[in-house]
C-alpha cells in the first residue's frame, strides 16, 4: 500500500511540475483538496551571472487557499527530454549523477515558507558562481512543495509546482544550431502533399554547442507564382533549445489561401546576436483539394476514353481499307 502511495505521489509531482513550466501559473492541488496548494511566478528565469558574482531570483508564493500551508522549497537540476518537445527532465533521483555544471550547486539552504490564507510572499533566492566554475550553462528548477500539518503533527506531502532557471555563465562557449530538417506537416509528420485540412512548418534544429541558444527569424509560404501567401516570425516565445538535444518547432499555417497548387516555404534563421549566423532553408509541398482531384480523374478518364474511341475508329478504317 505505502509503494501504491508513493508512485501517486511521484506521478502527481511529475504531472504539477509539466503544468508549472507549459508557462501558466499553476496551482498544485492534492485529491482535489482546496486546503493544498499555491501559485508561483515567474515560471521561467533567465540569469547571465559572472564567475565570481552573484545574482538574486526573486520568486512570488501564493496561497489561493483559505487555510494556512506551508510552502517547502526544493531544488533539482534538469536535462533535455528526448522528446524533441523542448520539456526538460528533472534529476529527482538522488543516486543519478549531476550534469558536469549542477544548478544545484549554485543554490544555498532555502527555508520553509509560511503562507497564511490567501497570503502571498517575494522570497529571495541567490545563485553564487564560484570563481572556479566552468563556463556555460547551468539547467534548474525550484520546486515548492505545498505541505500541511495532519491531525497527528505530521507533515503530510502533495504535488509541486516549480519554476525553471537557466544560468549563463560567460566565457569560452560554443554556439552552434543545426537544422536537421525543414518542410511542411501535420501532426509532428513531414508530409508533401495535402488534399484537405490545414498545413504546419516543421523544423528541427539541433544544438551542437554547449550553451542553450534562442533561435529567430522569419519564414515565407510562397505560391507558384513567387507571391508570398504567408509569413510569420519564427519562435516568437523565445523557446531554447539546450545544448547536446534536438527541438522540434511546429507551426501552424493554416489552409494555403492560393488554394491549388505548389507552394515554396523558406527560411532565414538566427541565433547568435550580432554574429551574422544564418540558417537558412527551402522545402515545397503541394496542395490539391479533392474536388481537384475528382476533376483530374474525370480529365484523365476523358482522355483515356478519347484515345481509345479515336485507336478504335483507326483500326477500323484500317480494316476497311484492307478488305477493299
Amino acid at each position: 500500500m505505502n509503494k501504491l502511495l508513493i508512485r501517486g505521489a511521484v506521478f502527481m509531482t511529475a504531472t504539477s511540475i509539466l503544468i508549472g513550466f507549459s508557462g501558466l501559473s499553476a496551482i498544485a492541488q492534492s485529491n482535489g483538496e482546496s486546503g493544498n496548494g499555491f501559485r508561483i511566478s515567474p515560471v521561467r528565469s533567465e540569469l547571465i551571472i559572472e564567475k565570481g558574482r552573484s545574482s538574486t531570483l526573486t520568486i512570488t508564493v501564493e496561497n489561493p487557499t483559505s487555510s494556512p500551508i506551508i510552502a517547502r522549497p526544493v531544488v533539482n537540476d534538469f536535462v533535455a527530454s528526448a522528446q524533441e518537445d523542448g520539456e526538460p527532465r528533472l534529476i529527482l533521483d538522488e543516486n543519478v549523477p549531476a550534469p558536469k555544471n549542477s544548478f544545484k550547486t549554485l543554490v544555498g539552504k532555502l527555508d520553509d515558507i509560511n503562507l497564511g490564507p490567501e497570503e502571498k510572499k517575494d522570497i529571495d533566492v541567490k545563485v553564487t558562481i564560484p570563481t572556479a566554475a566552468s563556463a556555460g550553462g547551468y539547467y534548474g528548477a525550484i520546486r515548492f512543495i505545498p505541505t500541511d500539518v495532519n491531525n497527528d503533527g505530521n507533515v503530510s506531502l502533495t504535488a509541486s509546482v516549480g519554476t525553471i532557471t537557466l544560468v549563463r555563465v560567460p566565457g569560452d562557449l560554443k554556439e552552434q544550431l543545426n537544422l536537421l530538417q525543414f518542410g511542411a506537416g501535420r501532426e509532428g509528420k513531414f508530409k508533401s502533399f495535402f488534399t484537405n485540412g490545414d498545413v504546419d512548418v516543421l523544423t528541427r534544429i539541433d544544438n551542437a554547442g554547449d550553451i542553450h541558444l534562442q533561435p529567430f527569424g522569419k519564414v515565407q509560404v510562397k505560391n507558384m507564382f513567387g507571391k508570398v501567401v504567408k509569413d510569420y516570425e519564427f519562435n516568437k516565445n523565445q523557446a531554447n533549445i539546450l545544448p547536446g538535444s534536438i527541438r522540434k518547432f511546429q507551426d501552424p499555417i493554416g489552409k494555403p489561401s492560393g488554394g491549388l497548387g505548389r507552394y515554396t516555404i523558406e527560411a532565414n534563421l538566427g541565433y547568435k546576436q550580432g554574429s551574422g549566423d544564418i540558417l537558412t532553408a527551402k522545402a515545397s509541398f503541394w496542395y490539391v483539394p479533392v474536388w481537384a482531384l475528382v476533376v483530374l480523374g474525370l480529365l484523365l478518364l476523358a482522355i483515356i476514353g478519347g484515345s481509345l474511341f479515336t485507336v478504335n475508329k483507326f483500326k477500323q478504317k484500317a480494316a476497311k481499307k484492307h478488305k477493299n
